[in-house]
């Protein structure tokens, strides 16, 4: 006992005084508990106790890593936009539980399994586990969210199911869109990379006298990245390295090697392997890439107009010290 309150003392996790805090900054912000208070969304009841665990679990991790976050009027503004966030979280679940059943559509066990194995193996089982306990949410809680994120996925490929792009429509779209689908100038490029101006203009003179490139990388080049493969830096394109680097580098021609270029890590010696000039493909090298960006564009629209008119026809019932639910952004405002 004597150590977790010392525990408890040192990191004020679940301490009694954190939770007076909290509940103090709730009641100054007019809510607290709500008292009751019934959230409905078209008829359908949402739990009091989880909007007040979500809320408090997430002053709790302010609490926690910000306290001067929480002090003051600035706290109260806060906790109310803590609890509207909240608020919109769970009604827009609901909303699309609603639709879900409306449309014959759903989420199985085995879907959101699948979602949360792929998380792990993305993020590794441990750091996934880590980020749970940081944020106090539970394996359970976890899957939940993962369920709501896939239910959204699920009911856009419903909505959109009939959306379709004719021939004509995208190559309208390539014709009035052809910056989307250009391929700016790129270059195959090589360096050898010193410390010393001195050392790097004996380097380029040998290699603008005749000598092997590549040789010269594996013997001079400090970038240990790439002097083992004759300094080889692949494809590059602009904007992606240092401008010094970039201004030498795309002014040469295919072949030619470039003087002593003073960059931000050192002295380089550049050689252009190739060059793509830039050019725009025609509509048949590009025909599957145009209509499919087309068709992601029309399943997007398609998607955010069934939304604003689910949340526009939406009935929704909220304690009036929360606010408000507006029906064009599909969230709780202040009232």
């Amino acid at each position: 006992m004597r150590t977790n309150s010392k525990k408890n003392r040192r990191t004020g996790e679940g301490t009694p005084a954190t939770i007076i805090a909290i509940a103090l900054l709730w009641a100054v912000a007019g809510v607290g508990c709500l008292g009751g208070a019934t959230f409905e969304v078209n008829g359908r009841g949402i739990s009091d106790e989880d909007f007040s665990r979500e809320v408090e679990r997430r002053i709790l991790i302010i609490q926690k890593n910000n306290p001067e976050e929480l002090e003051g009027e600035k706290g109260r503004r806060l906790t109310a936009e803590t609890e509207r966030q909240v608020a919109t979280e769970l009604i827009r679940d609901e909303l699309m539980e609603g639709q879900a059943e409306k449309l014959g559509v759903k989420v199985t066990d085995a879907d959101v399994d699948r979602l949360t194995e792929a998380e792990r193996a993305s993020q590794g089982s441990e750091k996934l586990d880590e980020e749970l306990k940081a944020q106090g949410i539970s394996l359970e809680e976890y899957k939940s969210r993962l369920r709501a994120r896939l239910l959204v996925d699920v009911l856009g490929e419903k909505v959109c199911e009939e959306v379709t792009v004719t021939t004509d429509e995208a190559e309208s779209f390539y014709l009035t869109n052809k910056g989307l689908f250009s391929h700016t100038t790129m270059i195959h490029a090589a360096h050898i990379l010193l410390d010393t101006e001195g050392e790097a203009k004996m380097v380029a003179e040998r290699a603008k006298g005749g000598e092997e490139f590549g040789g010269l990388a594996r013997s001079f080049s400090d970038d240990d990245a790439t002097s083992g493969n004759d300094g080889d830096l692949g494809w590059i394109e602009q904007g992606t390295m240092d401008p010094a680097f970039e201004e030498v580098a795309f002014s040469l021609k295919s072949g030619q090697t470039s003087s002593v270029v003073e960059a931000s890590d050192g002295y380089h010696v550049i050689k252009v392997l190739e060059r793509r000039e830039a050019y725009v493909p025609p509509y048949a090298d590009v025909r599957g890439e145009v209509t499919s960006t087309l068709e992601s564009r029309k399943k997007e629209e398609e998607f955010t107009d069934w939304l604003r008119t689910v949340y526009a026809n939406a009935r929704i019932e909220i304690p009036r010290d929360l606010g408000k639910w507006d029906l064009t952004l599909g969230m709780v405002v202040a009232g």
